[in-house]
């Protein structure tokens, strides 16, 4: 008696069907996490705008805080948690205290550079820091705190000639008062002093022309540019 021959369906087998599914679906997320490993400069500054954004950071225009010579940091060398968190918490002080005029805060590829008017810091053509200025600068410096950085401070002051004191010029007193800075946050922060570098530009690097009373208050201020560190010195 002749053996009866399997009648089977036509076409690939259910079960492969569901293989193949899981096939693709691995192979997506293989090629999601290769793309994950590598940062795009582009990107990574899309993604710390939309960080700015969504934390209200005070806005200011880049071209009147120019940020250079640092190099791109890979994404897993930076606590960002930590970073937006000391940032939120200068926001909120910054706007309890109703300082939003005086400070000012950009986030860039390159870092974090934030502005002080002055006279939140230092008495008029004085360099020793004020009271009431040193809680805005603990707060600044707690950004700087458990990532590689390093610290810029810039002085600036308007260009009315200095009649009376003790400095000979706006250069002085603008080098005075960014070292005064550095002197707080080496105290302060912990961080190394081999970290931090000052300069006084005096009257001679404005943010607003020298044209009024009102833009003359702008011009006299601090600058400290946190910033991923740099490249050794070529010439050390």
């Amino acid at each position: 008696m002749a053996k009866k021959k399997c009648e089977c369906p036509a076409g690939a087998p259910a079960w492969l069907t569901t293989f193949s599914d899981l096939m693709s679906l691995l192979l997506c997320f293989f090629v999601l996490i290769v793309s994950m490993s590598n940062v795009d400069p582009n990107e990574f500054n899309k993604a710390s705008g939309a960080l700015k954004g969504s934390l209200g950071i005070l806005s200011e225009d880049p071209s009147t805080m120019e940020l250079v010579h640092v190099i791109m940091p890979k994404i897993s060398d930076v606590d960002l948690g930590e970073i937006s968190t000391a940032i939120s918490k200068l926001q909120d002080f910054v706007e309890t205290q109703e300082q939003q005029e005086s400070i000012k805060l950009v986030i860039t590829s390159e870092g974090v550079a934030i502005r002080i008017l002055t006279p939140l810091l230092f008495d008029r053509g004085l360099a020793e820091l004020e009271p009431q200025g040193m809680p805005y600068l603990a707060k600044i410096f707690d950004i700087a705190k458990g990532w590689d950085n390093t610290i810029r401070v810039a002085g600036h002051t308007d260009d009315l000639p200095i009649d009376y004191g003790m400095f000979n010029s706006n250069w002085d007193l603008s080098y005075a008062r960014a070292r005064n800075v550095i002197k707080f946050g080496i105290n302060y922060s912990r961080v190394g002093p081999e970290k931090f570098s000052g300069v006084g530009y005096g009257e001679y690097r404005p943010a607003f022309p020298n044209d009024s009373d009102e833009n003359r208050g702008k011009n006299r201020r601090i600058e400290i540019f946190i910033e991923y560190e740099v490249e050794p010195d070529p010439l050390i």
